[in-house]
């Protein structure tokens, strides 16, 4: 009876720690965005079911779309490249759970075709790997549910100070931002920099009302 609560306390340290260790495991990808050196995860399924709409003659609202939810896919490419960022799903909010599955539209920010800026993340180390590679003048084509939205990356900024958030501003002059942590290769120094794409629309149904 007396090395019950010791037996007890021996077992929690055990489960306890196990959990801990396949957590760990679990979100290996996205502890790596912050500490340790780690190649690029390759991401052969892209395949989610999404079906991306026609443009429209006319867009007077922006569908609905529930948190965590796709309504979107991302390509990015450029003469002399390839599609480098392919068939990306993208969905409204950019939790870690979200990120996992691809790139994240941050919920302070506006929908394509709303008059804001759109704000797009990613993990380097999963779909946004290209992004450091990603010249000025490349071609950004975000396929939503209510139709295409084609962009010019018009500025690439490497090393953005992670604290200085102006990448995360929905009232930028920008209509799409792209951003994940920097540098992809980062010889087990912690991340605390971003790479951020600053894009223009140059195709896309605004709402009208």
């Amino acid at each position: 009876m007396i090395l019950l609560p010791f037996l007890l306390f021996f077992f929690g340290l055990f489960f306890a720690g196990i959990w801990v260790f396949g957590t760990v495991l679990e979100e290996t990808a996205y502890v790596s965005l912050l500490v340790g050196k780690t190649a690029p995860v390759e991401v052969d399924d892209y395949d989610t079911g999404f079906v991306p709409g026609e443009r429209p003659v006319k867009l007077d609202r922006i569908p609905s779309v529930a948190y965590g939810k796709q309504f979107a896919r991302l390509n990015v490419t450029w003469q002399g490249g390839g599609w480098d960022i392919v068939n990306v799903p993208v969905y409204l909010g950019a939790d870690k759970s979200i990120l996992k599955k691809g790139a994240g539209m941050s919920y302070a920010s506006y929908f394509p075709g709303d008059g804001g800026c759109t704000i797009l993340s990613a993990h380097v180390t999963r779909h946004f790997a290209e992004l450091e590679g990603t010249p000025e003048g490349a071609s950004v084509l975000l396929e939503t549910s209510y139709g295409p939205y084609r962009y010019t990356v018009e500025k690439r900024v490497d090393g953005v100070d992670g604290t200085d958030r102006w990448y995360m501003d929905a009232s930028s002059d920008y209509d799409l931002i792209l951003y994940s942590c920097y540098p992809r290769e980062n010889n087990g120094e912690r991340r605390t920099e971003r790479c951020v794409l600053c894009c223009h629309l140059v195709d896309g149904v605004e709402v009208t009302q």
